[in-house]
């Protein structure tokens, strides 16, 4: 083998790593981002529920909960209101025989979390025993005490983007995916 053909092989040879070094520039962000938003469906979705039993803790305790034991015990046992209207209100007939309001108490477990691994809502899916990060508390507003919770996901699997919800500066429910 002569040096032009070692020459060539060579040539050709690293034509292929450029290549192919040129394509994984392009794929590896791709990926990441592909799997960031697979991972992050799961992480919404488990803020999603855990905003639900916060606003059903606060409508039972009349405050937000700042602790996972706190928050998961109410989920699991705890009790909600909800008013039944027994009669039609925009019926004039059932108006005329009057309309009655039934106040009963529900599970919260069996009405907003059924088949749900409420012992579970504390984690941070995929990210082994990492927890969310739970913070509750008051704040003022227009001579106004409200109250504020915010949950932030403690194993981001992007730091660039940590998802959250709540706020613990303004009375928002809302996560900062939406």
């Amino acid at each position: 083998m002569n040096l032009q053909n070692l020459f060539k092989i060579v040539l050709l040879g690293l034509i292929v790593w450029l290549t192919y070094e040129t394509i994984e520039t392009i794929a590896k962000p791709l990926r990441f981002d592909k799997e960031r938003d697979y991972r992050y469906g799961f992480v919404i979705e488990r803020l999603k529920m855990i905003r639900t039993a916060q606003v059903a803790y606060r409508e039972n305790n009349g405050e937000f909960a700042d602790t996972w034991e706190k928050l998961i015990n109410y989920t699991k046992s705890g009790k909600m209101k909800i008013t039944k209207v027994i009669g039609n209100p925009d019926d004039s007939a059932d108006i005329r025989k009057g309309i009655r309001y039934e106040t009963i108490l529900i599970s919260v477990a069996d009405s907003l979390f059924k088949n749900y691994p409420i012992d579970s809502l504390c984690y941070v899916p995929f990210a082994d025993t990492a927890k969310f990060t739970l913070r509750a508390g008051k704040v003022k507003k227009s001579n106004l005490e409200l109250n504020v919770f915010e949950v932030e996901d403690s194993a981001p699997f992007d730091t660039r983007k940590v998802l959250r919800v709540g706020s613990m500066v303004d009375a928002n429910l809302s996560g900062n995916w939406e």
